[in-house]
């Protein structure tokens, strides 16, 4: 089971569906990335203020330690605070987030993405007053419908007919 936060953009859409297109997923749980390599992390997201602030810590602390001549006790320290960011790097992109304008809109909790995706979806686009109609897709030209387009096309369906939960749900 994952857990994702959900964002949207500082200046979305009206049109619900490309709003929809535009939302921001945020993993809440633990990031190897974030913990091998917090300053890489940090840089691919964006977030100077935490890079700042995580540079100066793990500096301060390799000079406070090697100063008391206890150089590995420093190296401890430095690789429990990599596993402890590595944690709660969801949590802290998610605060950068939203102080950079994209509010908090949901969570959802799912199997994979896409199936949060899904459902995230399900509920949030029937809520919306203004929903055009799905792109469509030529049965012969071999393209097929992104799961997304997929999601969004159900969701107008069941707007259309004043569902309230999604087909093969209901108790």
């Amino acid at each position: 089971m994952v857990i994702y936060t959900v964002h949207e953009p500082p200046n979305a859409s009206a049109n619900r569906l490309e709003s929809a297109e535009q939302l921001l997923f945020v993993k809440d749980g633990f990031s190897w990335l974030a913990a091998l390599l917090p300053a890489v992390w940090l840089l691919w997201k964006r977030m100077w203020l935490e890079l700042i602030a995580f540079m100066a810590l793990a500096g301060l602390i390799v000079w406070a330690f090697t100063a008391l001549g206890a150089p590995d006790l420093g190296n401890g320290i430095l690789l429990a605070m990599q596993v402890l960011f590595g944690f709660e790097a969801g949590n802290l992109y998610s605060a950068s987030l939203e102080r950079r304008g994209w509010p908090l809109v949901g969570t959802v909790s799912g199997s994979s993405r896409e199936d949060c995706e899904r459902r995230f979806l399900e509920v949030w686009l029937p809520t919306r007053t203004e929903i055009p109609a799905a792109p469509t897709v030529a049965v012969g030209s071999g393209a097929r419908p992104s799961w997304t387009q997929t999601a969004l096309a159900q969701a107008t369906g069941m707007f259309k007919r004043g569902d309230r939960a999604p087909a093969g749900t209901e108790a």
